[in-house]
This record gives C-alpha cells, structure tokens and sequence, in this order.
C-alpha cells in the first residue's frame, strides 16, 4: 500500500474518532436531536443510496406505492443513525446490573430455554434492523458470545469503530479471519457464535427467496449448523423508544434434512430467510433498505 493511501486511512480513522468522541460526550437528547438531524440531511444527499433504498421497497412488495417507499426509506435512514447513536450511549451504559433497563426480552420457551442451560453452545443469526449491537450485547449477558462481522476495507478506521465494543461477555473476530477452531472452540466452551444472514456475498452462497425475489446468501451458517450440531436461534433487537428495546428471539431454526448437504444447506437457509422476512415486514422501517441485497451476479 503506497504512504499516500495510508495516510488517507489514518486521516479518516481519526476524523471518524473525533466525531464518535463529540457526539458521544453529548446528553442523550441533544444526541438524538442532533442525529434526526444528520439522518434526514443524509437522506437528501445520499442519493445513490436513498435511491437503491427506495427501488428495493417498491419491487420487494413492502412498500405499496413511491409515496410509501420514499416515507419507509426515510424511517430507514433514520433507524440507522439511530442505532449508531444508540450504541454509543448504550455501549457505556449497559451493564450486567442494568442492562434490563433497556431490553425487554421476548423469546420463544425454546429460545429461553436453551438460552439458559448451562454448557450448551447455540448459533445465533441476526439481521440488519433495529439496533443489532443492543441485540449482541443483551443476549450476551445471558450467554457469552463470540460474534462474526464484516470488517472495513479501512483497517485504521476498522480499529477505530470497534474499539470498546468487547467486554469479558462479547468479542468481535473478523468473517476474514480463517479459524474455525476459534468457532469450534467458543461453541464447545458453551458459548455463542453469531452471525449476520442478510447482507450479498459473493463466495460460499445459495441463491434464496427474500421478499419475492431471488437474493444470494451465505450458507455458512447452515454448514456450521451441519457440523457442529449446534441448534440455531434467530434474534432482533426492536426499537420501541428512546433506549428501549425488544430483543425477540426465535428457534430453534430446523428444516428437513436429506442426506444432500447442498440441498439440506439451501432449505435451512431459507427457512432462516423466512425469519428474517417477517421481522421486516412487521418493522420495515427499522431495516437497512440501502444494502443492494438483490444483486444477480
């Protein structure tokens, strides 16, 4: 890497720290004000994004007119601001002795149950709505977890974004990091592994439905279900307030097997899928709309 681009790393690392520092010392409500603010500036401007938001609301089905689909992109763009706002306050906030201030857990009996049995190792998959660093760390005060994220191309801003996000109960390791042992390890130990299901990817993929139309999607997560065993939860952290949330958490997540580990990978996807669609239908204005989830290639 040339000293040139290094520099504009490190540049844009530290102009991004400056800003988390300022708006993270602010009070709560100047906090959100000021992000209501930024998000709708945002909207106005981002229109490449605002765009790619607004197209896959009107051709998911979701959103049943322009009117609607630019209001639900709108809320979209907002929900976003906020969760970064809210995980800043929440990050510094939130301890084993609160954190129920904040969450109120809605789980299946299943989910609850497993949940709480000690030694027992679970997958946790989640998606982009709500607030999901509200749903890692409050689920992670029932259970230690070890969650798996997509790094920035930015490494000094990749720092910079995830400093302070681990504690005893919560760890980040990258999706580039090739280790499964670590996975293996945390799972045998009794812990989480958690990962995100919505987003394209390009390499270890099937091709599933998502609201209607075909979108490709890691089976990761259904092949590290296959090996280890391990039962599935899904899990969403909805906003119903200023630092009030529902985590809602589902499953176990089954789906027929047939001995095809393709096939039974495609099934299992889809039905993780399934749980991610009615989430999004139900809060459509809490998901990440501006993520190009449809490409076809």
């Amino acid at each position: 890497m040339s000293g040139l681009r290094q520099l504009q790393q490190k540049t844009v690392a530290r102009l991004v720290a400056a800003v988390l520092a300022l708006i993270g010392a602010l009070p709560p409500p100047w906090l959100f004000g000021l992000t209501r603010m930024l998000a709708a500036v945002v909207f106005v401007l981002w229109r490449k994004r605002r765009s790619v938001s607004i197209e896959n609301l009107r051709l998911s089905g979701v959103a049943k007119s322009e009117t609607e689909a630019r209001r639900l992109a709108r809320e979209s763009f907002l929900s976003f601001a906020l969760m970064v706002a809210e995980s800043l306050v929440v990050k510094s906030r939130m301890t084993a002795d609160n954190w129920r201030e904040f969450v109120t857990l809605k789980l299946s009996p299943e989910a609850e149950r497993l949940l709480a049995e000690p030694g027992r190792g679970l997958l946790i998959a989640s998606a982009h709505l709500g607030n999901w660093e509200v749903a890692a760390r409050a689920v992670a005060m029932l259970k230690p977890m070890l969650v798996v994220y997509r790094p920035f191309n930015n490494p000094e801003l990749d720092r910079v974004i995830h400093a302070g996000r681990t504690n005893e109960r919560l760890r980040l390791v990258s999706r580039n990091e090739r280790n499964p042992m670590r996975f293996l390890n945390a799972l045998s130990q009794g812990e989480m592994v958690a990962l995100m299901i919505d987003q394209h990817v390009y390499d270890g993929r099937v091709q599933v439905d998502f609201l209607g139309r075909p979108a490709w999607t890691t089976k990761s997560v259904a092949m590290m279900h296959f090996t280890t065993r391990a039962p599935l939860i899904f899990a969403v952290a909805v906003r119903k307030g200023p630092l009030k949330f529902e985590v809602h958490a589902v499953g176990p997540v089954t789906a027929p097997r047939t001995g095809d580990r393709e096939r039974d990978a495609l099934e299992f996807t889809q039905a993780l899928t399934r749980e991610v669609e009615r989430f999004v239908r139900q809060y459509p204005g809490q998901y990440m709309w501006g993520h190009r989830r449809w490409k076809e290639a």
